[in-house]
Protein backbone atom coordinates (compact mmCIF):
# COMPACT_ATOMS: atom_id res chain seq x y z
CA UNK A 1 0.00 0.00 0.00
CA UNK A 2 2.66 2.52 0.84
CA UNK A 3 3.60 2.49 -2.99
CA UNK A 4 0.79 3.64 -4.40
CA UNK A 5 -0.16 6.93 -6.00
CA UNK A 6 -1.82 9.88 -4.22
CA UNK A 7 -4.87 11.89 -5.67
CA UNK A 8 -2.00 14.89 -6.00
CA UNK A 9 -0.49 12.96 -8.97
CA UNK A 10 -3.96 12.41 -10.65
CA UNK A 11 -4.76 16.12 -10.65
CA UNK A 12 -4.66 19.26 -7.86
CA UNK A 13 -7.28 18.70 -4.88
CA UNK A 14 -8.62 22.19 -5.14
CA UNK A 15 -9.58 21.27 -8.36
CA UNK A 16 -11.81 18.71 -7.09
CA UNK A 17 -13.39 19.89 -4.37
CA UNK A 18 -14.30 22.90 -7.12
CA UNK A 19 -16.26 19.84 -9.08
CA UNK A 20 -17.79 18.65 -6.28
CA UNK A 21 -18.73 22.17 -5.89
CA UNK A 22 -20.26 22.55 -8.96
CA UNK A 23 -22.25 19.13 -9.02
CA UNK A 24 -19.61 17.49 -11.70
CA UNK A 25 -18.06 14.92 -9.65
CA UNK A 26 -20.32 13.21 -6.84
CA UNK A 27 -18.26 11.45 -3.99
CA UNK A 28 -19.73 8.65 -1.80
CA UNK A 29 -18.06 7.12 1.22
CA UNK A 30 -18.01 3.62 2.11
CA UNK A 31 -20.29 2.62 4.87
CA UNK A 32 -17.72 0.42 6.71
CA UNK A 33 -14.01 1.65 5.54
CA UNK A 34 -11.79 4.29 5.12
CA UNK A 35 -12.49 5.01 1.32
CA UNK A 36 -14.01 7.33 -0.52
CA UNK A 37 -15.72 6.83 -4.67
CA UNK A 38 -15.44 9.58 -7.31
CA UNK A 39 -17.53 9.53 -10.38
CA UNK A 40 -18.42 12.12 -12.24
CA UNK A 41 -21.82 13.60 -12.75
CA UNK A 42 -24.71 13.34 -15.51
CA UNK A 43 -24.38 17.07 -15.19
CA UNK A 44 -20.40 17.01 -16.40
CA UNK A 45 -21.52 14.98 -19.36
CA UNK A 46 -24.57 17.23 -20.14
CA UNK A 47 -22.12 20.57 -19.61
CA UNK A 48 -19.62 18.96 -21.06
CA UNK A 49 -17.43 19.55 -18.63
CA UNK A 50 -14.13 17.57 -19.24
CA UNK A 51 -10.94 18.23 -17.66
CA UNK A 52 -8.33 16.33 -15.68
CA UNK A 53 -10.63 15.90 -12.88
CA UNK A 54 -13.80 14.77 -14.18
CA UNK A 55 -12.01 12.55 -16.69
CA UNK A 56 -10.17 10.68 -13.73
CA UNK A 57 -13.16 10.60 -11.86
CA UNK A 58 -15.06 7.48 -13.44
CA UNK A 59 -15.15 5.15 -10.26
CA UNK A 60 -11.99 6.57 -8.85
CA UNK A 61 -11.35 5.16 -5.28
CA UNK A 62 -8.96 6.85 -3.03
CA UNK A 63 -8.10 6.33 1.19
CA UNK A 64 -8.40 8.40 3.96
CA UNK A 65 -4.69 9.42 3.09
CA UNK A 66 -5.71 10.34 -0.60
CA UNK A 67 -4.26 7.49 -1.90
CA UNK A 68 -5.59 6.00 -4.81
CA UNK A 69 -6.35 2.17 -4.27
CA UNK A 70 -8.18 1.56 -7.40
CA UNK A 71 -7.70 3.76 -11.19
CA UNK A 72 -10.56 2.32 -13.20
CA UNK A 73 -10.08 3.71 -16.84
CA UNK A 74 -10.33 7.36 -17.79
CA UNK A 75 -13.08 8.75 -19.47
CA UNK A 76 -13.05 7.70 -23.06
CA UNK A 77 -15.52 8.77 -25.98
CA UNK A 78 -17.33 7.34 -28.81
CA UNK A 79 -15.84 7.66 -31.88
CA UNK A 80 -16.64 10.45 -33.88
CA UNK A 81 -16.82 13.03 -30.88
CA UNK A 82 -14.99 15.46 -31.16
CA UNK A 83 -13.55 14.69 -28.08
CA UNK A 84 -12.49 11.69 -28.90
CA UNK A 85 -9.34 13.58 -30.75
CA UNK A 86 -8.05 13.25 -34.31
CA UNK A 87 -7.33 9.45 -34.42
CA UNK A 88 -4.56 7.72 -36.98
CA UNK A 89 -6.92 5.08 -39.01
CA UNK A 90 -3.64 2.73 -39.41
CA UNK A 91 -2.61 2.39 -36.04
CA UNK A 92 -1.99 -0.44 -34.30
CA UNK A 93 -5.08 -1.74 -31.50
CA UNK A 94 -6.60 -3.93 -29.24
CA UNK A 95 -9.94 -4.43 -29.69
CA UNK A 96 -12.50 -5.74 -26.76
CA UNK A 97 -16.16 -6.53 -26.52
CA UNK A 98 -18.24 -3.51 -25.06
CA UNK A 99 -20.77 -6.08 -22.96
CA UNK A 100 -23.81 -4.59 -21.82
CA UNK A 101 -23.64 -4.46 -17.97
CA UNK A 102 -22.17 -2.35 -15.03
CA UNK A 103 -18.57 -1.70 -15.09
CA UNK A 104 -17.21 -3.56 -11.66
CA UNK A 105 -14.01 -1.56 -10.03
CA UNK A 106 -12.19 -4.13 -8.10
CA UNK A 107 -10.55 -2.67 -5.01
CA UNK A 108 -9.41 -4.06 -1.44
CA UNK A 109 -11.70 -4.15 2.40
CA UNK A 110 -10.38 -5.42 5.25
CA UNK A 111 -12.48 -8.26 4.51
CA UNK A 112 -10.87 -8.98 1.16
CA UNK A 113 -11.74 -7.54 -2.22
CA UNK A 114 -14.75 -6.40 -3.19
CA UNK A 115 -16.39 -4.70 -6.36
CA UNK A 116 -17.43 -1.56 -6.70
CA UNK A 117 -19.34 0.23 -9.81
CA UNK A 118 -18.95 3.84 -11.69
CA UNK A 119 -20.05 5.44 -8.91
CA UNK A 120 -21.16 3.21 -5.47
CA UNK A 121 -19.86 0.77 -3.22
CA UNK A 122 -23.06 0.00 -2.18
CA UNK A 123 -25.45 -0.20 -5.69
CA UNK A 124 -27.45 -3.30 -6.45
CA UNK A 125 -24.98 -4.33 -8.61
CA UNK A 126 -22.18 -3.87 -6.82
CA UNK A 127 -23.41 -5.94 -4.04
CA UNK A 128 -23.90 -8.71 -6.18
CA UNK A 129 -20.76 -8.93 -7.95
CA UNK A 130 -18.69 -8.95 -4.45
CA UNK A 131 -21.24 -11.69 -3.67
CA UNK A 132 -20.10 -13.33 -6.81
CA UNK A 133 -16.71 -12.56 -6.91
CA UNK A 134 -16.30 -14.10 -2.99
CA UNK A 135 -19.03 -17.46 -3.77
CA UNK A 136 -17.05 -18.17 -7.00
CA UNK A 137 -13.81 -16.73 -7.40
CA UNK A 138 -12.62 -16.14 -3.48
CA UNK A 139 -9.40 -17.80 -3.98
CA UNK A 140 -8.92 -14.84 -6.61
CA UNK A 141 -6.23 -11.93 -5.54
CA UNK A 142 -5.62 -9.37 -8.09
CA UNK A 143 -2.02 -8.61 -9.44
CA UNK A 144 0.03 -6.08 -7.43
CA UNK A 145 -0.25 -2.85 -8.83
CA UNK A 146 -3.20 -3.17 -11.02
CA UNK A 147 -6.79 -2.26 -10.43
CA UNK A 148 -8.75 -5.06 -11.92
CA UNK A 149 -12.22 -4.73 -14.07
CA UNK A 150 -15.28 -6.27 -14.84
CA UNK A 151 -18.35 -5.88 -16.41
CA UNK A 152 -21.10 -7.04 -14.01
CA UNK A 153 -23.99 -9.32 -15.95
CA UNK A 154 -26.86 -11.02 -14.87
CA UNK A 155 -30.40 -11.11 -15.84
CA UNK A 156 -30.94 -8.69 -13.20
CA UNK A 157 -28.74 -5.98 -14.83
CA UNK A 158 -30.40 -6.28 -18.20
CA UNK A 159 -29.62 -3.23 -20.23
CA UNK A 160 -30.42 -3.98 -23.71
CA UNK A 161 -28.55 -6.85 -24.50
CA UNK A 162 -30.07 -10.38 -23.67
CA UNK A 163 -27.32 -12.38 -22.31
CA UNK A 164 -30.01 -14.87 -21.30
CA UNK A 165 -29.57 -16.80 -17.66
CA UNK A 166 -25.79 -15.66 -17.54
CA UNK A 167 -24.60 -14.42 -14.22
CA UNK A 168 -21.02 -13.87 -13.86
CA UNK A 169 -17.80 -11.34 -14.04
CA UNK A 170 -16.46 -10.29 -17.35
CA UNK A 171 -12.69 -9.61 -17.00
CA UNK A 172 -12.29 -6.69 -19.59
CA UNK A 173 -8.93 -5.68 -18.86
CA UNK A 174 -7.10 -3.73 -15.94
CA UNK A 175 -5.09 -0.29 -15.32
CA UNK A 176 -1.73 -0.03 -13.73
CA UNK A 177 -2.57 1.83 -10.95
CA UNK A 178 0.57 3.90 -10.58
CA UNK A 179 0.61 5.20 -13.86
CA UNK A 180 -2.70 4.45 -15.82
CA UNK A 181 -1.67 2.54 -18.48
CA UNK A 182 -4.46 0.04 -19.50
CA UNK A 183 -3.89 -3.73 -20.16
CA UNK A 184 -6.15 -5.72 -22.27
CA UNK A 185 -8.11 -8.63 -20.58
CA UNK A 186 -5.56 -11.52 -21.81
CA UNK A 187 -2.79 -9.44 -19.94
CA UNK A 188 -4.41 -9.44 -16.46
CA UNK A 189 -2.65 -12.96 -14.76
CA UNK A 190 -4.63 -15.37 -12.19
CA UNK A 191 -8.01 -14.75 -13.22
CA UNK A 192 -9.99 -17.80 -13.41
CA UNK A 193 -13.62 -16.79 -14.89
CA UNK A 194 -14.51 -15.25 -17.96
CA UNK A 195 -13.35 -12.69 -20.07
CA UNK A 196 -14.62 -10.40 -22.67
CA UNK A 197 -14.02 -11.34 -26.29
CA UNK A 198 -10.59 -10.05 -27.55
CA UNK A 199 -11.05 -9.86 -31.29
CA UNK A 200 -8.20 -10.07 -33.87
CA UNK A 201 -8.34 -6.70 -35.40
CA UNK A 202 -5.11 -4.80 -36.58
CA UNK A 203 -6.13 -1.47 -37.10
CA UNK A 204 -8.54 1.35 -35.96
CA UNK A 205 -9.66 1.52 -39.91
CA UNK A 206 -10.82 -2.45 -39.59
CA UNK A 207 -12.09 -2.11 -36.65
CA UNK A 208 -14.68 0.58 -37.75
CA UNK A 209 -15.14 -1.58 -40.55
CA UNK A 210 -16.73 -4.80 -38.51
CA UNK A 211 -20.22 -6.21 -39.67
CA UNK A 212 -22.56 -5.35 -36.26
CA UNK A 213 -23.20 -9.37 -34.53
CA UNK A 214 -26.27 -9.85 -33.68
CA UNK A 215 -27.53 -8.97 -29.68
CA UNK A 216 -23.62 -7.09 -29.32
CA UNK A 217 -23.68 -3.44 -27.82
CA UNK A 218 -20.26 -2.90 -30.27
CA UNK A 219 -16.33 -2.26 -29.14
CA UNK A 220 -14.25 -0.65 -26.90
CA UNK A 221 -11.00 0.48 -29.10
CA UNK A 222 -7.76 0.95 -27.70
CA UNK A 223 -4.73 2.60 -29.54
CA UNK A 224 -1.95 0.71 -28.50
CA UNK A 225 0.88 3.64 -29.71
CA UNK A 226 -1.11 6.05 -27.88
CA UNK A 227 -3.32 4.79 -24.83
CA UNK A 228 -6.33 6.34 -26.40
CA UNK A 229 -9.36 4.93 -26.61
CA UNK A 230 -12.84 4.61 -28.21
CA UNK A 231 -16.12 3.27 -28.15
CA UNK A 232 -17.94 2.02 -31.37
CA UNK A 233 -21.23 1.10 -30.37
CA UNK A 234 -23.64 -0.52 -33.38
CA UNK A 235 -26.24 1.39 -34.63
CA UNK A 236 -28.72 -1.38 -34.00
CA UNK A 237 -27.94 -1.12 -30.50
CA UNK A 238 -28.42 2.53 -30.02
CA UNK A 239 -31.50 1.92 -32.18
CA UNK A 240 -33.05 -0.54 -29.70
CA UNK A 241 -32.06 1.49 -26.50
CA UNK A 242 -33.84 4.44 -27.78
CA UNK A 243 -36.83 2.52 -27.93
CA UNK A 244 -36.61 0.61 -24.99
CA UNK A 245 -35.94 4.24 -23.14
CA UNK A 246 -38.92 5.28 -25.21
CA UNK A 247 -36.91 8.65 -26.27
CA UNK A 248 -38.30 11.78 -28.12
CA UNK A 249 -38.83 15.00 -27.65
CA UNK A 250 -42.18 14.75 -25.32
CA UNK A 251 -40.95 12.72 -23.15
CA UNK A 252 -37.98 15.23 -22.79
CA UNK A 253 -40.32 18.06 -22.59
CA UNK A 254 -42.40 16.44 -19.75
CA UNK A 255 -39.37 15.56 -17.95
CA UNK A 256 -38.18 19.24 -17.84
CA UNK A 257 -41.92 20.37 -16.79
CA UNK A 258 -42.54 17.87 -13.85
CA UNK A 259 -38.84 20.00 -12.44
CA UNK A 260 -36.27 17.35 -13.46
CA UNK A 261 -33.29 18.39 -15.35
CA UNK A 262 -31.43 17.47 -19.07
CA UNK A 263 -28.73 15.91 -16.56
CA UNK A 264 -31.91 13.62 -14.66
CA UNK A 265 -33.21 12.38 -18.25
CA UNK A 266 -29.57 11.30 -19.44
CA UNK A 267 -28.80 9.73 -16.10
CA UNK A 268 -29.97 6.08 -17.77
CA UNK A 269 -29.35 6.88 -21.55
CA UNK A 270 -25.68 5.95 -22.88
CA UNK A 271 -23.73 8.78 -23.80
CA UNK A 272 -24.45 9.01 -27.86
CA UNK A 273 -28.22 10.37 -26.34
CA UNK A 274 -26.77 13.24 -24.14
CA UNK A 275 -26.12 16.23 -26.40
CA UNK A 276 -29.17 15.76 -28.57
CA UNK A 277 -31.23 15.92 -24.89
CA UNK A 278 -29.18 18.82 -23.69
CA UNK A 279 -29.64 20.84 -27.32
CA UNK A 280 -33.67 19.97 -26.99
CA UNK A 281 -33.20 21.71 -23.20
CA UNK A 282 -30.99 24.36 -24.16
CA UNK A 283 -33.59 25.13 -27.23
CA UNK A 284 -36.76 24.92 -25.61
CA UNK A 285 -35.76 27.36 -22.59
CA UNK A 286 -34.21 29.51 -25.51
CA UNK A 287 -37.33 30.10 -26.74
CA UNK A 288 -39.54 30.28 -24.15
CA UNK A 289 -37.37 33.76 -23.27
CA UNK A 290 -37.48 34.72 -26.54
CA UNK A 291 -41.40 34.52 -26.93
CA UNK A 292 -41.71 36.02 -23.10
CA UNK A 293 -39.11 38.81 -24.07
CA UNK A 294 -40.91 39.57 -27.34
CA UNK A 295 -44.03 39.55 -25.74
CA UNK A 296 -43.15 42.11 -23.03
CA UNK A 297 -41.25 44.10 -25.64
CA UNK A 298 -44.41 44.49 -27.55
CA UNK A 299 -46.48 44.97 -24.68
CA UNK A 300 -44.76 47.89 -23.94
CA UNK A 301 -44.81 49.16 -27.54
CA UNK A 302 -48.79 48.78 -27.35
CA UNK A 303 -49.08 50.95 -24.08
CA UNK A 304 -46.46 53.48 -25.26
CA UNK A 305 -48.99 53.97 -28.50
CA UNK A 306 -52.40 54.36 -27.30
CA UNK A 307 -53.66 57.78 -26.38
CA UNK A 308 -55.26 58.93 -23.08
CA UNK A 309 -58.39 57.19 -21.72
CA UNK A 310 -57.68 53.60 -23.58
CA UNK A 311 -59.64 50.63 -22.89
CA UNK A 312 -59.25 47.13 -23.24
CA UNK A 313 -60.76 47.19 -27.06
CA UNK A 314 -57.79 49.85 -28.52
CA UNK A 315 -55.21 47.38 -26.61
CA UNK A 316 -56.96 44.73 -28.85
CA UNK A 317 -56.75 46.46 -31.85
CA UNK A 318 -52.63 46.94 -31.67
CA UNK A 319 -52.90 43.63 -29.70
CA UNK A 320 -55.10 41.87 -32.95
CA UNK A 321 -52.06 42.58 -35.32
CA UNK A 322 -48.78 41.30 -33.32
CA UNK A 323 -47.47 37.35 -33.45
CA UNK A 324 -47.23 37.92 -29.81
CA UNK A 325 -50.84 38.74 -29.47
CA UNK A 326 -51.28 35.39 -27.39
CA UNK A 327 -49.84 36.56 -24.49
CA UNK A 328 -50.12 39.98 -24.96
CA UNK A 329 -53.61 40.00 -22.58
CA UNK A 330 -51.51 38.18 -20.03
CA UNK A 331 -49.24 40.85 -19.59
CA UNK A 332 -52.00 43.44 -19.33
CA UNK A 333 -53.63 41.49 -16.78
CA UNK A 334 -50.33 41.31 -14.89
CA UNK A 335 -50.22 37.47 -15.48
CA UNK A 336 -46.71 35.61 -16.22
CA UNK A 337 -47.24 34.36 -19.87
CA UNK A 338 -44.19 31.85 -18.98
CA UNK A 339 -45.92 29.00 -18.12
CA UNK A 340 -48.27 28.91 -21.02
CA UNK A 341 -45.26 29.77 -23.57
CA UNK A 342 -43.81 26.85 -21.76
CA UNK A 343 -47.05 24.46 -22.68
CA UNK A 344 -47.28 25.95 -26.39
CA UNK A 345 -44.18 24.48 -27.33
CA UNK A 346 -44.68 21.05 -26.39
CA UNK A 347 -43.48 18.90 -29.43
CA UNK A 348 -44.25 15.87 -30.91
CA UNK A 349 -43.72 12.33 -30.25
CA UNK A 350 -42.58 11.75 -33.33
CA UNK A 351 -39.45 13.91 -32.84
CA UNK A 352 -36.76 11.37 -32.01
CA UNK A 353 -33.00 10.89 -32.29
CA UNK A 354 -33.16 9.29 -35.22
CA UNK A 355 -29.74 10.08 -36.55
CA UNK A 356 -28.47 8.13 -33.72
CA UNK A 357 -29.96 4.97 -34.30
CA UNK A 358 -30.46 1.70 -36.57
CA UNK A 359 -32.88 3.58 -39.13
CA UNK A 360 -30.92 6.44 -39.95
CA UNK A 361 -30.87 7.81 -43.33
Amino acid sequence: MSDLPHVTDLFDPRDLDAAIASGHVRRQLHPSEPLQILNYTEKAQVDRAWHAVTLACRGLILDDRGRVVARPFRKFFNHGDPLAGELDLSAEVVVVDKLDGSLGILHPTSAGPAVATRGSFTSDQAVHATDVLRARYGGFLPPEGLTVLFEIVYPGNRLVCDYGDVDDLFLIGAVETATGKVLAPFEVPGWPGPSARVFAVPSLAEALAMPPRPGAEGVVVRLVGTGRMVKIKQADYLALHRVLAGLNARVVWEALDAGRTAADVCEDLPDEFHGWVADLAERLVRETDEIVRGAEEAHRRILAGLPGGWGRGDYAALAARSEFRPWLFMLLDGKDPRPAVWRSLRPSGDDRPVHLGGDAG
